[in-house]
């Protein structure tokens, strides 16, 4: 498409601390550097206070708190804030819109063509666990159904997503585009083992310490109590540690912190599971690659970020099978079913006791990751957006 475009992006999410956040985040440097159409941001008044804004056009408008919040799992989003956020879009003479996440959808009442990235049906799959409550479950289904039917196009960041959209929503497949995700530049593997060692030295931890990693939320999809249960079912050496990496305090989705901890103290691990909270990625690259392997245990990902993540450190993945990680690390990782009791303590098993056999495993996720960039992510997301703008003028 040869024109240059006016595009809209919801820049809600970058108030997000979860994957949502991130995303945005690592795409906008590289769709900008593109410079072939001309973009501009959108976000409420509260989130652009807050959160280090890219170098583009921005609009900010007022809401009556952050939607980032707002939409949180027990936050309520008002009608008056969506309102203003729409017709904020609406004003602008704009050739198409992205919602980086459904998560953030709010109605436009313009007829705008509307790209909408829906990365996984985790929320429709498993909304018994997701949702703290009826309320919440049935107000995410009526703004995920308006979006999808407000949306010129769909995105989502991988096959196996698109797979699973198809399939619970029953859309066309001409309407899915795929824009994978990749690690961010700032993870590679560490030259020298110091700045771990002297991370977990200042928690308490040997820095020395041979350890199992989990990064993500700890939501009940998450799983992270299965991962307890394997590890405490295994007779593995006591030197073996889990380090639970991620936001537990300040996160806006329904959580379990509580059921893991109980957990954890009933497989009798109290001593060997140490809880990180949010780590910079500078620290988290080096907690990477001096990793047994980085766990995944969810009940499915639409992508699973962190694994590639820790790829790219030279750290291979134990992780579910319920997500493309099979196809994008292939050969670099174990991949398990999260269904089936036993699978999961089998891979752990095995990974601890053939080291070389890891070590291999540890290589080709290297190479598998290094394979990822955000500038594909960009290239993919703009063609989407060409694709949106010109359906939408039909």
């Amino acid at each position: 498409m040869g024109d240059r475009l006016r595009i809209g992006i919801d820049g809600t999410c970058l108030g997000s601390g979860r994957g949502y956040g991130r995303f945005l985040r690592e795409l906008l440097p590289p769709l900008l550097a593109q410079d072939a159409h001309d973009y501009r941001l959108f976000l409420d008044a509260a989130t652009a206070s807050e959160v280090s804004l890219p170098d583009m056009p921005v609009e900010r408008l007022v809401t009556g708190e952050s939607q980032a919040s707002a939409a949180s799992a027990r936050g309520n989003r008002s009608p008056l804030d969506m309102l203003r956020m729409g017709r904020g879009v609406a004003r602008h003479r704009l050739d198409a819109f992205y919602f980086p996440s459904v998560f953030s959808y709010f109605p436009v009442p313009r007829r705008i063509p509307l790209a909408v990235a829906i990365h996984d049906t985790i929320p429709e799959r498993y909304g018994q666990v997701v949702f703290p409550d009826l309320r919440t479950r049935w107000l995410w289904t009526i703004k995920s159904r308006l979006a999808r039917w407000q949306a010129t196009t769909l995105i989502t960041v991988s096959d196996y997503a698109r797979h699973r959209i198809e399939s619970e929503f029953h859309v066309r497949s001409d309407r899915i585009f795929v824009t994978p995700e990749g690690p961010s530049p700032a993870f590679a593997p560490p030259e020298t083992p110091g700045p771990r060692k002297a991370w977990l030295e200042s928690r308490g931890v040997p820095g020395d310490a041979r350890y199992l990693l989990y990064v993500g939320g700890f939501n009940p999809h998450k799983n992270v109590i299965g991962l307890v249960r394997a590890l405490g079912r295994l007779s593995l050496p006591e030197e073996l540690g889990l380090i639970l990496v991620g936001d537990y305090a300040g996160d806006t989705f329904h959580g379990n912190v509580s059921a893991v901890r109980r957990e954890i103290q009933l497989a009798g691990l109290a001593k060997r599971v140490h809880w990180a909270g949010f780590v910079p990625d500078e620290d988290l690259r080096h907690l990477y690659g001096g990793a047994l392997a980085l766990v995944l245990p969810s009940l499915e990902e639409g992508f699973g970020l962190p694994a590639v993540e820790a790829a790219a450190c030279g750290t291979p993945c134990v992780a579910t099978v319920e997500s493309p990680l099979p196809q994008v690390l292939q050969g670099g990782g174990l991949f398990f079913d999260p269904h089936e009791e036993g699978h999961l303590e089998g891979c752990l098993e095995e990974l601890w006791q053939r080291p070389d056999w890891r070590d291999q495993l540890a290589t080709t996720a290297l190479a598998r990751a290094r394979a990822l960039t955000w500038e594909a992510t960009a290239d993919a997301t703009r063609v989407a957006l060409e694709e949106t703008a010109r359906r939408g003028r039909r």
